[in-house]
């Protein structure tokens, strides 16, 4: 009888465990499942309806976690939001590029500068309260900007880049020689890049409020190559050559000049700056060989002012005939300056390439 009670008891010990062990993997399992006691959320499966895109930029995340979830949610935002600043930007590219290739450059710029890193530093975000959606298994979280809130967050900034550029361009405008206010306006158009950067992303968040307040200004940045185009058009170049052969060095600089849009002509009246070019041969006689080693200045010049100098020369030159030697020395000196002078020129005066 002893035995049949002691095994009893045993029996009723072993219950008490199985039945303790049992709770505890309900209470693990419940645990590790959230049970939601709100309604899902608009928001999960209509995004737009909870998220106007009249009123806001809204993206959903998912994780194995709330954190996750949320984490997502802003990146999400971030990309879409840089994606579409890309989107906008190559579209002005496209538009300007058929027609104005300095502007074209300018908007290529800041294709490859303002859409290069993720944006995680957004305006006004917030996150709503992430969701554990059982029927998935996962949880979601929406980020959104509401557009207006942004917009008046981020205004600041895009004055702030205006106001940059206009203190260059301004001083442009007060420049009276054409070379010096081409050399400016080029300034304020590199200027105008870190403003048109903000005004892409202002437009992301409300493009009515950034055309109402900087309409005007996009209006006058886009007018500054021609405006440079015509300061170029009013430096007139009068070329002249010394110790030339054959009017090679002449015709060089008459095209390198024309080339890079400047108006050249032979009418000392009408030009605004002379393009002096001396040769120089550097001649030493051994025997009956000539033996060159020639040398080229340029110097451009207004009425009152020395505006630019360049100096280049050759290895020398063998020959037994001085014409030669002289159109061998031109030929070569001539495509030194088509290899170098623009370049030169225009890092010097500040020109844009």
């Amino acid at each position: 009888m002893y035995m049949i009670l002691q095994k009893n008891k045993n029996l009723s010990i072993f219950n008490i465990f199985l039945i303790l062990f049992l709770l505890s993997s309900i209470i693990i399992s419940c645990s590790s499942t959230p049970k939601n006691n709100i309604p899902e959320p608009q928001w999960i499966t209509d995004k737009k309806g909870a998220f106007p895109d009249s009123e806001y930029l809204a993206q959903l995340g998912t994780g194995v976690s709330a954190n996750e979830s949320r984490n997502n949610a802003i990146a999400q935002l971030a990309s879409y939001f840089n994606t579409n600043v890309k989107s906008l930007v190559e579209g002005e590219t496209v538009t300007v590029s058929s027609s104005d290739e300095e502007k074209a450059r300018i908007q290529r710029t800041l294709n490859s500068t303002v859409v290069t890193s993720t944006d995680l530093d957004l305006f006004a975000l917030e996150t709503a309260e992430p969701y554990y959606l059982e029927r998935e298994k996962q949880w979601y979280c929406c980020a959104f900007i509401n557009r207006k809130n942004a917009w008046n967050q981020y205004e600041p900034l895009v004055r702030d880049e205006k106001n940059h550029f206009y203190s260059i361009y301004k001083l442009a405008e007060e420049q009276t020689e054409p070379l010096e206010r081409i050399k400016t306006f080029t300034q304020a158009q590199a200027a105008s890049e870190d403003f048109l950067s903000c005004l892409y992303r202002a437009y992301m968040f409300s493009k009515p409020l950034t055309d109402n307040a900087f309409g005007k200004d996009r209006a006058i940045i886009a007018s500054i190559p021609g405006m440079v185009q015509k300061e170029k058009n009013n430096c007139t170049m009068l070329v002249k050559t010394n110790n030339d052969f054959g009017g090679t060095l002449s015709s060089s600089v008459t095209k390198i000049f024309s080339q890079m849009g400047f108006a050249v002509s032979t009418d000392n009246a009408k030009a605004r700056y002379i393009v002096e070019s001396t040769v120089n041969y550097n001649e030493i006689v051994q025997d009956d060989l000539i033996v060159y080693y020639p040398s080229i200045k340029v110097n451009i010049s207004s009425a009152n002012n020395a505006i630019y100098v360049y100096e280049n020369k050759l290895d020398k030159i063998l020959s037994y005939n001085e014409s030669k030697a002289k159109k061998a020395a031109c030929d070569s000196l001539a495509a030194l300056l088509e290899k170098d002078l623009p370049s030169d020129f225009k890092s010097t005066i500040g020109l844009s390439e």
